[in-house]
């Protein structure tokens, strides 16, 4: 898959800008608050339905304004699509040629990229929340099964959580929502703990090849049910009239895939208070490149890299080292405010300026 054009309308700093954009890297330049990450967001954006920096879409559109517009075109299954994404106060609105998309969830996957920015640094320090956020985002490009039973989980939960909060809640409604609850985390569960044991399988010899070392990487997953027990929907509805009284008092569910956590390590140690922020920035960008070859596989396209300010970071050996280990059909979005030399024979490189919401191809 690849990008080959997008405008912007009102979206963050651009006014109404439009680019082309060609094979290989995409390499975009400009001193710091011109609109750089901005482009990167955007194509972010039209891939999760969500951006990476805030959780207000409000804050996407353009000061003084009432909606933002991206129009995309790419290149995807031998064929040339059109995406349009409106949004305004009263939600968003999705195109695909020109025809709407009615759920969210049906347009996720569409455009398919994984970013690597700053703030991925925080995965490992953050709530858990994040780490499930993290998860969440990467599994439904994946997997739609997964977008919607994710979907449906977070409704039933937000009705558990208001009868709880009712003074007299009704037992048998509640009984109800715990058992359609349990169906939906039997495979939620599943699905995280494989896609984090196919993620560390793929991981792995990037990790090495980066940081030219025999380190061995992994994960713990943390969720309410043991690892030999994800399926036991029984067990699992155990738990939670255990817990009834305790959710009846605290007017919310205490426990459930809404809870699960996941720990890195490194030599079996929690990468958080073991490892290097160089060895945790290795761990991310191998852990990137794992996803973009797990996409790989399951739809048969490569999806589009989005680096986001990772070459300031990095020294030039660590950068052609990086570019070696990434798949030349890949196309790749670098933003930086560097004027760094590529040395990649493999790939054409285009190169972009951008100044006060405005780009310029050099």
């Amino acid at each position: 898959m690849r990008i080959t054009r997008m405008r912007l309308v009102h979206f963050r700093n651009y006014r109404d800008e439009c680019v082309h954009f060609d094979d290989g890297i995409q390499l975009i330049c400009g001193s710091n608050a011109q609109g750089k990450t901005n482009l990167l967001e955007a194509l972010y954006f039209c891939s999760t339905m969500r951006s990476h920096r805030t959780a207000q879409d409000r804050d996407l559109i353009q000061k003084e304004e009432s909606s933002f517009l991206i129009d995309l075109s790419l290149y995807r299954r031998g064929r040339s699509e059109q995406l349009r994404v409106y949004v305004n106060d009263k939600g968003k609105n999705l195109f695909l040629h020109g025809n709407p998309i009615r759920r969210v969830s049906d347009f996720i996957g569409e455009v398919n990229a994984v970013l690597f920015c700053p703030d991925d640094m925080n995965l490992f320090t953050a709530s858990p929340r994040m780490r499930r956020r993290f998860i969440d985002i990467e599994l439904s490009k994946l997997s739609r099964r997964y977008t919607q039973t994710l979907g449906r989980f977070q409704k039933l939960l937000r009705e558990r959580n208001a009868l709880l909060k009712q003074k007299v809640p009704d037992e048998v409604y509640l009984r109800v929502l715990s058992e359609q609850m349990a169906d939906c985390e039997v495979i939620i569960m599943r699905q995280r703990q494989t896609f984090l044991q196919e993620l560390f399988t793929i991981c792995q010899p990037f990790y090495r090849s980066l940081a030219q070392d025999d380190t061995q990487i992994g994960f713990d997953y943390h969720t309410c049910l043991d690892s030999g027990h994800l399926d036991d929907r029984e067990l699992l509805l155990q738990k939670y009239e255990k817990n009834r009284q305790r959710d009846l008092l605290s007017g919310q569910t205490s426990i459930g895939v809404h809870k699960d956590d996941v720990t890195f390590t490194i030599q079996g140690q929690n990468v958080n208070s073991f490892a290097s922020q160089g060895q945790k920035r290795t761990l991310l960008l191998s852990m990137k490149a794992a996803l973009c070859v797990m996409i790989k596989e399951k739809i048969s396209e490569y999806p589009v890299l989005l680096l986001d300010d990772v070459f300031s970071e990095l020294d030039e050996e660590r950068r052609q080292r990086l570019l070696s280990l990434l798949p030349a059909q890949m196309q790749i979005f670098i933003s930086t405010t560097d004027h760094i030399r590529l040395q990649d024979h493999s790939r054409q490189v285009t190169f972009y300026t951008v100044n006060d919401g405005q780009i310029t191809r050099r």
